[in-house]
């Protein structure tokens, strides 16, 4: 009995320092990468596209992979402690963006936005967000960023990948 307890404490230990580690909340879709893991987890979308995040001599890759063509999305991240992808509809327009989270310190992260814009083939960089702890996607074309000690930074995206601070 003491051998499942122990087991049990680790597997929740495990798993909250995992979740803990998190660059986008609040989404459903999306999957998790830490440097040094030999996995190869993969996202796929609701279009048929997926992203597979994997760790090579290069550093951490994050491939989009669309009619068994694979293509980088980013350049491998060769300081990534921490690697997220995650499918999610940032303005309520219909269509899903892909967002790629990538940790490099335990107080920094960067997420980069793609879109695919009407009548395009491929995702392209729509904007660039920076932050401490985690942001989290409302779904009205806003973002809120959270700093290690829990303050919060409301951005509002505008159409050209810019955005405004709604509140701080």
């Amino acid at each position: 009995m003491k051998k499942i307890s122990f087991l049990f404490f680790v597997l929740i230990s495990i798993s909250s320092f995992t979740y803990g580690q998190q660059i986008i909340t609040g989404v459903k879709n999306f999957n998790i990468l830490k440097k040094g893991s030999s996995s190869i987890p993969q996202t796929r979308f609701k279009t048929g596209e997926m992203v597979m995040m994997k760790n090579s001599d290069e550093g951490m890759n994050f491939d989009i992979i669309k009619n068994g063509k694979t293509t980088p999305l980013i350049d491998p991240c060769t300081d990534c402690i921490f690697g997220q992808t995650a499918e999610l509809d940032i303005d309520g327009d219909g269509k899903t963006e892909v967002l790629i989270g990538t940790r490099l310190t335990p107080e920094t992260f960067e997420v980069k936005i793609y879109n695919k814009a009407e009548f395009e083939v491929d995702y392209k960089l729509f904007t660039t967000i920076n932050g401490q702890d985690h942001c989290e996607f409302i779904g009205d074309n806003t973002v809120k960023i959270f700093t290690t000690d829990l303050k919060i930074a409301h951005l509002k995206f505008k159409s050209d990948g810019s955005w405004v601070v709604l509140e701080q």
